[in-house]
């Protein structure tokens, strides 16, 4: 498999999966290093779910499988970036390395944070970071990481797929109060879609019905097509579990 080094990381309480396509504001000023970085080098980010227990120089460090994230649009909204990304290859992490600098609870960048809890321009970041010795590191993570092949479902687990989202969306319709045969051709529609989707069909099913990033995270680090199909069946089930409290 294929090793890619020093990937810029995008940390962040979310999954991305192959072929997903989402959106994201870009705020934080490592952050927007990142982005000036890929949008300059015509280069992807590592999206990847954050991990509090596993940190990088006090920031939470990532997960162990995360998504290249391709930027498809970009435009500024005032101090924003808006990007919309598409989700490319998997990806396994290699090696970590660290930011130039700690977060803003730590003592050599307190005094930054202003009281009112204002984050400071990257220029200034930038300057700290030259005083302390580390300006030749980016202020975001970064890491060589190993890029994961997709595989594949045959015929037998498409069909495994396809029943199992159509009793997953039915019930979400449930949920949602909608009624079953009025919500059978969105029904349809979003299963046909993801069918089409060939190797990314599990993944995009997964990004589609189960709500909570660990879920997904479990699905997408999976190495087989049988692995995902069970672990999106664990997560189904849980979120038929969660309506069922909801509707008691």
């Amino acid at each position: 498999m294929t090793i890619v080094a020093d990937i810029p990381l995008f940390v962040l309480p979310m999954t991305l999966v192959p072929g997903e396509v989402t959106s994201l504001r870009v705020f934080e000023p490592r952050y927007k290093q990142m982005l000036d970085t890929c949008i300059l080098d015509d280069r992807p980010f590592g999206l990847i779910l954050s991990d509090p227990f596993r940190p990088v120089k006090g920031w939470d460090g990532p997960r162990n499988v995360g998504t290249l994230a391709y930027i498809e649009e970009h435009h500024e909204v005032g101090s924003n970036h808006m990007i919309a990304i598409r989700g490319g290859e998997r990806f396994e992490v290699v090696a970590v390395h660290e930011p130039a600098l700690p977060p803003f609870g730590d003592p050599a960048v307190e005094d930054l944070l202003s009281d009112e809890g204002v984050i400071p321009p990257l220029e200034v970041l930038l300057q700290r970071a030259e005083a302390l010795g580390r300006s030749d590191l980016p202020l975001y993570l970064s890491a060589d990481v190993r890029l994961m092949p997709t595989p594949e479902p045959d015929e037998e687990e498409v069909e495994r797929l396809e029943a199992m989202m159509r009793d997953g969306l039915i019930d979400l319709a449930e949920a949602m109060g909608v009624d079953v045969e009025a919500a059978q051709p969105w029904v349809d529609a979003r299963i046909e879609a993801l069918l089409g989707s060939d190797a990314h069909a599990i993944l995009l099913a997964s990004s589609l019905v189960l709500p909570d990033a660990d879920a997904r995270q479990q699905v997408l680090e999976a190495v087989s097509c049988e692995g995902m199909l069970e672990e999106l069946e664990r997560g189904l089930l849980e979120v038929r579990e969660a309506f069922r409290q909801d509707q008691t």
